[in-house]
Parts: C-alpha cells; sequence; structure tokens
C-alpha cells in the first residue's frame, strides 16, 4: 500500500507530464495503470487537500 504522500506525488506527476500514464509510471516506478487512474479520479473528486 502507498501512503499519502507517494500518491499524491504520483498524482502531480502525472498531471504535470500531461496526464500521460506510461511516463508517470516509467519515472516513479509505481503503481499501476488502473491505481493511476483511481487516484486521480479521486483527487479530481475530493480536491487535493481531502485526497486520502
Amino acid at each position: 500500500m502507498y501512503s499519502y504522500e507517494d500518491r499524491i506525488r504520483a498524482v502531480e506527476l502525472y498531471i504535470k507530464l500531461g496526464k500521460r500514464v506510461r511516463p508517470t509510471i516509467r519515472q516513479l516506478g509505481y503503481p499501476t495503470k488502473s491505481s493511476l487512474k483511481g487516484w486521480y479520479n479521486e483527487y479530481q473528486q475530493m480536491g487535493c487537500c481531502r485526497f486520502r
């Protein structure tokens, strides 16, 4: 399981890289494609401050 900080780092990099999954995963070494997309969806729905 990834920490809150790991998930935020992944989502912010994903956004920075133009919402490109492969480059994000390649750079970080984690998560899976489906996890990243799920984290991003949660981030969008809840806002960055309440993302858990």
